[in-house]
């Protein structure tokens, strides 16, 4: 089977994910956009990271269908047709998953040594262009924990598109950085974009990072879709889910807290 080599569409039909005993999300309707970036918001443990997970096919469906341009995801009958198309997916992971006893430079030549049959010479050439177009062409041969956790983040953007994929999935990118570093891996995320038209998915519940790149908005919310389109009608939405969780609102407070502190002066 032949897989395009530009960025497509995602389409989410009556998807419904989850684990064995647990359905996160139900009839999920959902197109995210080519060649944009989509940013897939909500709570923690709402199910973005999960979702990202199906799209990549490390998980099955309850039910429903994930499409990537014309191509059903959920319907290919090999093991090896996934393996072909996720040659075309790039995953930035939470913390950035270095190898430890592997160089930067070993690290980003892994997806081009397990899927491709070029010389190492060749492998090596592109690695070196993938870490400068990230700011860490004089890191190549540095271990992971020699490095700052944004510069962890950004090896791992540059492995992410080694191997020039038409898609980027990133799990929670900014997680865990100060405001700064993560403004500049933001910038990073757009200049990708720009530069190579790649169908970006960020599953995230960073605000900044959500109005710095998104061109398009899922929220998801006690396991359905609450708003799909730009940051605009986001913005402008009446749910008071979505008004709580872009003006920052505390949920009410938990009054077994005040009973425990009543109790306690009782005894």
């Amino acid at each position: 089977m032949k897989f395009s080599r530009v960025a497509q569409d995602i389409t989410l039909k009556k998807l419904s994910l989850g684990y064995p005993g647990k359905v996160l999300m139900k009839d999920l309707d959902a197109v995210l956009p080519a060649g944009k970036i989509s940013v897939i918001l909500g709570g923690s443990g709402c199910g973005k990271s999960t979702l990202l997970r199906h799209i990549l096919g490390l998980n099955t469906p309850v039910s429903g269908e994930i499409f990537l341009g014309d191509t059903n995801l959920t319907d290919l009958d090999s093991g090896e047709e996934y393996k072909q198309i996720r040659t075309r997916m790039g995953v930035l992971f939470q913390d950035g998953a270095m190898l430890g006893s592997l160089t930067l430079g070993e690290n980003v030549a892994l997806p081009m040594q397990e899927h491709t049959e070029l010389p190492d010479s060749i492998i090596e050439e592109v690695v070196q262009m993938k870490l400068r177009m990230v700011g860490l062409g004089d890191f190549m041969h540095y271990f992971p924990n020699q490095l700052s956790g944004g510069m962890r983040k950004r090896a791992g953007l540059a492995r992410a598109m080694v191997m020039d994929p038409t898609t980027l999935l990133c799990d929670e990118p900014s997680s865990g950085l100060d405001p700064i570093t993560a403004a500049d891996l933001d910038q990073l995320i757009l200049k990708l974009k720009e530069t190579f038209h790649v169908t970006t998915v960020v599953v995230t519940h960073d605000l900044d990072s959500l109005f710095n790149i998104a061109d398009h908005v899922v929220v998801l919310h006690n396991g359905r879709c609450l708003y799909q389109g730009d940051v605009e009608g986001l913005q402008q939405s009446d749910d008071e889910y979505i008004i709580d969780f872009l003006e920052r609102r505390p949920t009410e407070i938990d009054h077994s807290m005040e009973r425990a502190v009543k109790f306690r002066s009782r005894v």
